[in-house]
C-alpha cells in the first residue's frame, strides 16, 4: 500500500506542490528518497529515522522507498522531513494524514523547526485550491500574510501526531496583514544644503528613476542617498507580497512594515551576491531590493563585471539564472542609486582642495563606470561640498514627511495610470507626455536633442523624468519649465 501525504516545494521564487509517496515493502532494511532530491533532502533520512524514534514511535525495520512527485523537479530544501515522517507512520497504521498540506524540518529529537521559503509555496498552493496547511509554529507569523487559508503550527513530530489523531486541539490561524508604517531615527533636514541633490531624490523616490551622486568626499552623497527611504511611497499589500516572498526565500523574514526595501551591498561583493545566483539558485542583492532601493556607495570600486549583470536587471526588472536542467526566474524591479568620487583622490572640482590626479587617471577613474551602465541612469547631479559660512547659516531645509507628501500624490497619479514612470514604454511616453507638450516645452526638448546629441535612450529617459516633474507639481500639461529642471540632471559624468 502506497501512502500519500500533500506537501510543497519551491524554485528560484515559485512554489508548486509536492505529493510525498511513502511505500513499506518486505526485505533488507533501507531508506531511499528518490525524485530528484538535492542533498538537503536526502540527509533528511537520517532526521527522519532518528525523530521517529526520539518521539516514542517504532521505525519500521523494512524497506521504506520515498518518492517525491513530480520527479522531474528537483527538490530542494528541508521542507520534506515532516510529510515523510507522517508517511511512514501511516504507512505503519499510527496516524492518517487527511487532507492537509504538510511542511517542517525535524531535528534529530522531534521538534518541528522553522524552514525558509515557506512564503512563495503558501501563495502558490493557495492559486491552486489548497486550503489547510500544517507548518511550523515558527513560521506561524511569516505565513499569516497569505489570506485566505488555515494554518496550523505544529512544534513537534509527536505533536503533528496527536494533532491529527484528534487527540489534540489546535486553533487555526488566518491570515490577517495589517501593514504599519516605520519609524525613522534619520530625516531630509538632517542634510545641509544640497538643494539640488535633495530635489533629485524627491524625483529619484516619486518616479523611481535610477540616480547617480557624484561629488567629492564629505559632501553628503551616501547620506543623502540613504534617507530615500524616508521620502518613498508606501508599499501596497499585492507590493509587500511579492516583496516578502523573496525574502522568505532568502531565509530573511520580512516584518509586516509598508517601507520599501533598501539594500546597501559592500564594494567588494560578488556577482552571485549582487545579482544572485548558486545552486539552488538564492536572490541576491538586485532581488532583495525589488519595489525598493539598491545603493551602491563607491559605486566606480565594485567589480566592472559585477556591474555589467546589473545590466539586464536595469532594463527588464528581471534576473533570470539558467541551469543545465532549469532556469529561475527572479523579480528585480529596483531603483538604483549610486555615489562615486569624481577621481581617485577625490577632490577633482573640490573649490576647497587641490586634486592630485592627473587627467589621465580621472579619466580612467570614470571609466570604470562603462556608458551601457551611465546610459540607464537617468539623474545625475555633482555635488559640491559647503564652506564654513554655508553650513552655519544655511536654514533647516524641509522634512522627510512634508517631502514625502509630494511624492505619494505624485506617486497616486502614476498609480492612476497604471505604471510609475521610470517604467514607462516608448508608446506611452508619447501618449502621457510628447501629446499634453505645450509648443515651448517641445522647442527646448528639440534643442537639447540637438545640442546634447542625446541617445533614443536618454531622449526617453528625459521625457519621463518631465513626467515625474510635472506630477510632483500636479500639472497634466508638461510646461517649459519642467523639461528646463530636468535638462539640469543631463551631465556628463
Amino acid at each position: 500500500m502506497v501512502v500519500r501525504v500533500k506537501s510543497g516545494g519551491i524554485w528560484g521564487i515559485e512554489g508548486f506542490p509536492v505529493e510525498v509517496e511513502v511505500d513499506i515493502s518486505q526485505g533488507l532494511p533501507s531508506f531511499s528518497v528518490v525524485g530528484l532530491p538535492d542533498n538537503a533532502v536526502k540527509e533528511a533520512r537520517e532526521r527522519v529515522r532518528s525523530a521517529i524514534k526520539n518521539s516514542g514511535f517504532s521505525f519500521p525495520l523494512k524497506r521504506i522507498t520515498v518518492n517525491l512527485s513530480p520527479s522531474d523537479i528537483k527538490k530542494q530544501g528541508t521542507f520534506y522531513d515532516l510529510p515523510m515522517a507522517i508517511g511512514i507512520l501511516s504507512a505503519i497504521g499510527v496516524v492518517n494524514p487527511k487532507d492537509f498540506v504538510i511542511l517542517g524540518e525535524l531535528s534529530l529529537d522531534g521538534k518541528v523547526k522553522r524552514v525558509s521559503g515557506i512564503l512563495p509555496i503558501l501563495i502558490s498552493l493557495k492559486k491552486q485550491g489548497f486550503k489547510r496547511f500544517i507548518i511550523p509554529y515558527s513560521n506561524l507569523e511569516e505565513s499569516s500574510l497569505v489570506s485566505g487559508i488555515e494554518l496550523y503550527g505544529v512544534r513537534s513530530l509527536k505533536e503533528t501526531v496527536d494533532f491529527l489523531n484528534g487527540k489534540l486541539s489546535i486553533t487555526p490561524q488566518r491570515g490577517n496583514l495589517s501593514l504599519r508604517e516605520e519609524e525613522f531615527s534619520i530625516d531630509l533636514r538632517d542634510v545641509k544644503g544640497q538643494e539640488l541633490a535633495k530635489r533629485a531624490l524627491e524625483i529619484c523616490a516619486a518616479g523611481f528613476h535610477h540616480l547617480l551622486f557624484v561629488g567629492s568626499a564629505g559632501a553628503g552623497k551616501s547620506m543623502l542617498a540613504k534617507r530615500v527611504i524616508t521620502i518613498a511611497p508606501p508599499l501596497d499589500y499585492e507590493e509587500f507580497l511579492e516583496v516578502a516572498q523573496i525574502y522568505s526565500v532568502a531565509g530573511k523574514p520580512r516584518e509586516p512594515v509598508a517601507t520599501r526595501p533598501f539594500q546597501s551591498p559592500h564594494h567588494t561583493s560578488s556577482e552571485v551576491a549582487l545579482v544572485g545566483g548558486g545552486n539552488p539558485p538564492k536572490p541576491g542583492a538586485v532581488s532583495l531590493a525589488h519595489k525598493g532601493f539598491l545603493l551602491l556607495d563607491e559605486i566606480a570600486e565594485f567589480p566592472r563585471k559585477s556591474l555589467e549583470a546589473l545590466r539586464q536587471p536595469l532594463e527588464d526588472g528581471v534576473v533570470h539564472i539558467s541551469r543545465a536542467s532549469s532556469f529561475a526566474v527572479f523579480p528585480a524591479e529596483f531603483t538604483l542609486i549610486g555615489t562615486m568620487n569624481p577621481c581617485p583622490c577625490g577632490n577633482y572640482k573640490n573649490p576647497y582642495k587641490v586634486c592630485t590626479c592627473s587627467e589621465r587617471e580621472i579619466k580612467n577613474y570614470n571609466n570604470k563606470l562603462s556608458e551601457p551602465i551611465k546610459d540607464r541612469i537617468e539623474l545625475k547631479v555633482w555635488l559640491y561640498p559647503l564652506d564654513e559660512e554655508e553650513l552655519i547659516k544655511l536654514p533647516e531645509s524641509e522634512s522627510s514627511e512634508e517631502v514625502r507628501k509630494r511624492v505619494i500624490r505624485a506617486y497616486e497619479i502614476q498609480k492612476e495610470r497604471g505604471k510609475v514612470n521610470s517604467r514607462l514604454t516608448n508608446a506611452e511616453v508619447e501618449k502621457f507626455v510628447l501629446e499634453l507638450m505645450d509648443k515651448e516645452a517641445k522647442d527646448i526638448v528639440r534643442e537639447a536633442v540637438r545640442s546634447l546629441k542625446l541617445s533614443a535612450r536618454s531622449y526617453y529617459k528625459l521625457l519621463k523624468v518631465v513626467r515625474t516633474i510635472a506630477d510632483l507639481e500636479g500639472s497634466e500639461s508638461i510646461r517649459d519649465y519642467h523639461v528646463a529642471e530636468a535638462l539640469q540632471f543631463v551631465i556628463e559624468v
